[in-house]
């Protein structure tokens, strides 16, 4: 079902499930040396690499980053690293992400909230359920899209004075019974006196359709978590 997407996985996942298609998780700075760590000791040909910042970068060496990188991207055919920044925008992680962009010898991709200024390949968030793929992606595709698949669940009220959202635990989806194509989500449509109350979210087969079409869009690749899309 999700032959076209990448699957991340960590080192630990790998030792029992390899797949044709995979994106390694978990590496990130050091908490304890002046580079990478929780490199990974094997990869198929043509894998991703996601470099988180789940430890902060604080006097780490971009000389030491980037030949760790060109290393894995030489022993293993990297295909592409991707930045999976989330956190604080601090100078030092600015300039590492800098240096990645302009020495890596393959594809680098950083997340929205960081490629603004850097006009480079986007790692994108996932499309939320109630928003369209192409609204989505319409503003990054010419810089190059990898695309985060992900279950979205959300409900939203619908009164006289507006709209309210709420995220949603994503267990839903088998209990919605319509279904939107273009959007690739199952939906319920509930109306009382005063508010109607829709609920989205996507089951695998969704995901699966909304990774198609992002391929037919020119999405460069799509990412999903091996856990949340085939355990």
């Amino acid at each position: 079902m999700f032959s076209n997407v990448y699957l991340a996985v960590t080192s630990r996942e790998m030792e029992n499930f390899l797949p044709k298609k995979a994106a390694y998780l978990s590496c990130h700075f050091s908490p304890s040396g002046q580079g990478l760590s929780n490199l990974p000791r094997c990869l198929p040909e043509n894998s991703l690499l996601l470099l988180d910042d789940s430890m902060p970068v604080c006097g780490h060496s971009p000389g030491v980053v980037i030949k760790q990188l060109r290393d894995l991207v030489k022993d293993f055919s990297v295909k592409a690293v991707l930045l999976d920044f989330q956190g604080e925008k601090t100078e030092q992680l600015q300039a590492m992400a800098q240096e990645i962009l302009r020495s890596t010898p393959c594809p680098v991709a950083i997340t929205d909230a960081y490629a603004k200024g850097f006009g480079c390949p986007v790692f994108l968030s996932p499309p939320p359920a109630d928003r369209s793929l192409e609204k989505h992606i319409s503003k990054w595709l010419k810089q190059g899209v990898y695309l985060e698949i992900a279950p979205c669940s959300v409900k939203m009220e619908v009164t006289e004075t507006g709209c309210r959202k709420t995220a949603l635990p994503s267990s839903v989806a088998e209990n919605l019974l319509l279904h939107h194509e273009n959007l690739c989500c199952h939906y319920d449509v509930e109306v009382f006196p005063d508010r109607a109350v829709f609920t989205l979210d996507r089951t695998k087969d969704d995901l699966a359709a909304l990774a198609e079409k992002a391929m037919k869009l020119g999405v460069w690749g799509t990412v999903g978590l091996y856990q949340e899309l085939l355990k």
